[in-house]
């Protein structure tokens, strides 16, 4: 539909509060072109599912794994520390007393 105003000038409606003519429509209401409507020029929020998903069970545990082994490795590092320095004191012990003993 074409919006081709008609001949007929629009009627007199009478003025606004600052005394300019206010004219009514030359068309009906039902001849009246529609403006086009649009929608929302921003579109709508993702919806994400609430809770855990795979992908966050996922990294949970593998962030839990990586921790557990460092957390291992870091105790077989103190372990061997241990032991290491036992047998240093030993065997220092015992060249202690063989140099008091004179040997």
């Amino acid at each position: 539909m074409t919006y081709e105003p008609e001949s007929t000038p629009p009627e007199l409606l009478g003025s606004d509060a600052f005394g300019r003519p206010v004219y009514g429509h030359p068309l009906k209401a039902v001849q009246r072109p529609q403006a086009p409507v649009y929608g929302p020029a921003v579109p709508a929020p993702v919806q994400r599912a609430q809770g855990l998903s795979l992908g966050r069970v996922a990294v949970f545990a593998g962030a839990t794994v990586a921790v557990s082994l460092a957390l291992a490795v870091s105790l077989v590092a103190v372990a061997v520390s241990v032991v290491s320095l036992t047998v240093c004191v030993l065997v220092l012990r015992s060249v202690w007393r063989d140099v008091q003993k004179g040997r």
